[in-house]
């Protein structure tokens, strides 16, 4: 009785153990369909500069207004959250959060817009191009349209997100990570290439944008951590 109750304990504990030991295991690789609709949909911009005809120095700056459009869904989902409304109460029970969240995501918006678009603005300089021309591109007022439409949809996801809790919590910086990730890539390729190459850096910018979506669609967590956070766990 004694040997057999010495050896129970061992073997609940092995028991024990399997459930966490799943729960850390890794996640499954993404299907070979999510691959290629990945690829295909992140390099609809590559291929309309290339083969269509489309402007990059637009396409360029549609990308910068997708950054900042989509630090300002987050950064409006934080400022409800603040505001200590509960979206699951209805609209006019919110609204007073909702304004809250406008105003605070625009602000912050704003505030980074600024050392984020500044080295855009003097790339664009370098190269030789027209802000004139650029903002007459019909094209430019379709896509600032709909990444508006975007954001707002992205800002009320959000909000719902960050009402789960902690792990809604983790989910909204992990965006917010995958976002100045993204357009950190950008930056280092025009302070490191682009402005040396002009014109056709607007193309590499283009190809390393697309190529950094992919990678962030695919492997989201180790994207969002290639700008590691440096707090320690205690100022999070």
């Amino acid at each position: 009785m004694s040997r057999r109750h010495r050896g129970n304990p061992g073997t609940t504990q092995k028991v024990a153990a399997r459930p966490s030991d799943a729960a850390h295991a890794p996640a499954p690789p993404p299907s070979a369909v999510h691959v290629a609709l990945a690829i295909i949909r992140n390099a609809v911009g590559l291929i309309g500069v290339l083969f269509l005809g489309w402007s990059a120095a637009t396409l360029v700056v549609l990308y910068f207004a997708d950054t900042i459009v989509g630090m300002w869904a987050v950064f409006a989902a934080v400022g409800f959250k603040f505001s200590n409304a509960d979206p699951r109460q209805g609209f006019w029970a919110s609204l007073d959060g909702t304004l809250t969240g406008f105003v605070v995501g625009l602000f912050l918006a704003a505030v980074v817009a600024v050392p984020l678009g500044m080295p855009l603005v003097i790339f664009f300089g370098a190269s030789g191009q027209s802000w004139r021309q650029i903002a007459s591109d019909p094209g430019l007022r379709t896509g600032i349209g709909v990444i508006a439409s975007i954001g707002l949809l992205g800002a009320v996801r959000h909000v719902f997100t960050l009402a789960d809790g902690q792990a809604g919590d983790a989910l909204v910086k992990r965006t917010f990570a995958i976002l100045m990730t993204r357009w950190i890539l950008v930056l280092m390729l025009i302070y490191l290439l682009a402005v040396l190459l002009g014109r056709f850096g607007l193309y590499l910018i283009v190809l390393v944008y697309a190529a950094a979506s992919v990678w962030s669609e695919l492997a989201p967590d180790r994207f969002a951590q290639l700008i590691p956070d440096r707090r320690s766990p205690g100022d999070s």
